[in-house]
């Protein structure tokens, strides 16, 4: 993956958030990636990118009520860590392995997280 010619939402120096490759039938579809090439992460870093996620998602799927942020159980990009971010579109191509798939954390665009603000 070329990053340089993606749709980036964020970036520092730790992590990149941006457009998944494949969108499978989503209006929007997010990952977060480590800037390392790492295949497991230290679990401050993990809540950290669950954070990172969390607030850039509130903005890119503020179109929905819901979306969530899941576990790579069928990852097709197995080569470094990352999480995925989506919607929970039940149009999409993905529908029926996104419910089959853990998901870590559910976010309602509906609530405003105190320790968002």
């Amino acid at each position: 993956m070329d990053l340089q010619k993606e749709k980036k939402y964020y970036e520092d120096r730790s992590f990149i958030v941006l457009r998944t490759k494949t969108g499978k039938g989503h209006k929007e579809r997010i990952m977060i990636v480590l800037r390392r090439h790492e295949h497991t992460v230290p679990q401050r870093v993990f809540e950290h990118a669950l954070d990172v996620l969390t607030k850039i998602g509130r903005e890119v799927f503020s179109y929905t009520p819901k979306f969530v942020i899941m576990d790579t159980t069928f990852a097709t990009i197995n080569d470094h860590w990352h999480l995925v971010a989506t919607d929970l579109d039940p149009k999409s191509e993905d529908f029926n392995q996104i419910l089959g798939t853990r998901w870590i954390k559910v976010i309602d665009n509906t609530v405003v997280d105190e320790s968002e603000i």
